[in-house]
């Protein structure tokens, strides 16, 4: 075992001493010391896959073991193993040749062209056509396919825009390469070649983008291919691409062509998995006619690591340790004294406690638990959540959403409360961005604890000492009883599916269905993991567990295909679908209304 380890694991076993400690009220100095353990900067951000993550699920399935809690995760363990996509590398057989007219030419790998992540691994071969910046976007005065034909021809494009990179640009929903690529691969082109353009930067090297964490490919190759590689496609045309791209950019004037040069590849991406555990223990319940029926209570331990581009860090330029403190080390930290506070006195129902993988690469942990959970899923009669707890405005401000989940939150909050005196704001919906939503997509009420977004949110400076320690404490111990009285509640809670979801939505699309993505999903296609009640996806049918197979006109392979189908689309519009559910592929028609930036 490696000394850091080592050292890791002996000091969990110091700050987990006494964890059992029979005290009925949060204490401050244990969450206090939690928060500063899980965001030390030697478990370095808690990216999941990384030993930093594996050392803070090594502390929480300890403090679990202190409390005496019943493991059920793998192999009479705590931990509950899962695999997924960590990153994309190139492969052994990528080759790149032209035909150029002083004769052929074979690209060197890394140093003139290199396989892009979404890149599909096959061989295309064909005429090489100049696609400009690969937008088609006339109704903002730009379309480069005006006139093209791509079909079954290679396309050599540019990254950005005419624009450049500018944010403020009206091409830039356009400048995303998942997008270029799916653009061309709609017109028919087999393959896509993207340079970053000599016009707009020094820099010569082949263009180079980050794994994003979408186990769906492009559905063609794509390759990013240096400078003076672009240039040599220009060779006895009269011009150079930087002249080209200069008369382009000054005119706002697209300049597609083909270039009547062909050439043949093969892409080959590998895709590197890696292994994280959600933590799992069970308090069984006191009473005997409900302790079969199960409360789960969890939060994600994991976070963004050193950050860097695709990382979904705030500040990707800036690689330096993203501890998380707030995110989320103190959920965790809470969910570790509701544990010792519940297990002192178990209530009525058992209560399962989850600290939570991989929350920041798209809800995977919980994903995963909701599918192999420990206990028959028709047991599970409600889910709370914390995801960051530790900054509460004013010491006593908190968020507590999915109250319209369960015709029984709204009473249960108010009289948890009463003894807290909480100032507490709540939303109706059981979606957002943390692990509850999985468990509301599948028909589970749920409560979602939060003390708000801040300006260190997703950057470096998320650190233990900048959390309010004080007002931390007011909101575990009403998240303590606030999961008891779940607990103990004489019936079920009664299931209800919010008729309208707050957006929450980091995306301003201009229509929507109101469906909810499954994050985790690694097939073709996109699959659905809810529907928001109220929605046109429901009054069309939609059900979790449909994958949307095409949208309309456009092939929908991803997550992403399906997002900028949205975008060809107007509110009122009626589209047709094509979906599979089961063994089944089905056709359904949805109306499109307006978006605004929340459900999809």
């Amino acid at each position: 075992m490696p000394r850091a380890r080592q050292l890791a694991l002996a000091l969990i076993a110091l700050l987990t001493a006494g964890a059992a400690a029979a005290s009925q009220s949060p204490s401050l100095e244990r969450l206090r010391a939690d928060v500063y353990f899980l965001a030390a900067d030697a478990l370095e951000g808690r990216r999941a896959g990384t030993p930093g993550a594996a050392i803070a699920a090594a502390f929480v399935a300890e403090r679990f073991r202190a409390l005496a809690l019943r493991p059920v995760g793998d192999n009479g363990t705590y931990l509950q193993g899962l695999t997924f996509v960590a990153t994309v590398t190139p492969g052994p057989d990528n080759r790149l040749t032209l035909a150029l007219p002083q004769g052929e030419r074979v690209a060197v790998l890394g140093e003139e062209f290199t396989p892009l992540p979404f890149s599909s691994s096959s061989n295309a071969a064909g005429e090489v056509v100049f696609a400009g910046y690969g937008i088609p976007a006339a109704d903002d005065g730009w379309d480069d396919y005006a006139g093209l034909d791509v079909n079954g021809k290679i396309v050599l494009l540019l990254r950005h825009s005419p624009h450049g990179d500018d944010p403020a640009s009206k091409l830039q929903p356009y400048m995303a390469l998942r997008r270029k690529a799916a653009e061309a691969r709609a017109r028919g082109a087999v393959a896509v070649l993207v340079a970053t353009g000599p016009a707009e930067s020094k820099d010569s090297a082949p263009v180079k983008i980050s794994f994003d964490a979408s186990f769906a490919d492009a559905g063609l190759p794509v390759l990013g291919i240096s400078t003076p590689l672009a240039e040599a496609f220009f060779s006895g045309q009269g011009f150079t691409l930087a002249e080209l791209q200069r008369r382009m950019n000054e005119r706002f004037e697209p300049a597609s062509r083909p270039l009547g040069i062909q050439a043949r590849l093969t892409a080959d991406v590998v895709q590197q998995r890696a292994s994280t555990d959600n933590v799992l223990a069970l308090l069984p319940g006191s009473d005997p006619a409900r302790a079969q029926e199960v409360v789960v209570v969890g939060a994600h331990y994991d976070h963004l690591g050193w950050g860097g581009e695709g990382s979904s860090s705030l500040v990707p330029q800036e690689l330096a340790v993203h501890n998380g403190a707030d995110d989320n080390a103190s959920g965790v930290a809470g969910l570790l004294e509701v544990a010792r506070l519940l297990a002192a006195r178990p209530p009525a129902r058992s209560v399962l406690f989850a600290a939570f993988a991989a929350e920041e690469m798209g809800l995977l942990g919980s994903s995963f638990l909701v599918n192999n959970l420990p206990v028959p899923r028709e047991r599970v009669v409600a889910m709370l959540n914390m995801d960051m707890i530790g900054r509460p405005r004013e010491g006593s401000k908190l968020t507590v959403s999915g109250v319209g989940t369960a015709a029984e939150w709204p009473t249960l909050i108010d009289t948890t409360n009463a003894a807290a005196n909480l100032t507490i704001t709540t939303d109706k919906g059981g979606y957002g961005a943390s692990d509850h939503s999985s468990f509301y997509a599948v028909g589970i009420p749920v409560l979602f604890l939060f003390t708000g977004a801040h300006e260190d949110y997703h950057r470096p400076s998320d650190d233990a000492d900048r959390l309010h320690y004080p007002g931390m404490t007011r909101v575990v111990s009403f998240a303590a009883e606030l999961a008891r009285a779940m607990a103990d509640l004489p019936q079920r809670p009664t299931f209800q599916r919010v008729a309208t979801e707050a957006s929450g939505g980091r995306r301003n699309l201009k229509v929507r269905t109101g469906v909810i993505p499954e994050f985790g999903w690694e097939g073709q296609g996109f699959k659905i993991s809810g529907v928001a009640g109220g929605s046109p996806a429901e009054r069309a049918g939609l059900q979790a567990g449909d994958v949307v197979l095409r949208f309309g006109s456009r092939e929908v392979r991803n997550i992403y295909d399906y997002m900028y189908a949205l975008g060809d689309h107007q509110p009122g519009e009626e589209v047709e679908l094509l979906l599979r559910r089961g063994e089944q592929t089905l056709s359904l028609k949805i109306t499109l209304e307006a978006g605004g930036g929340g459900r999809r």
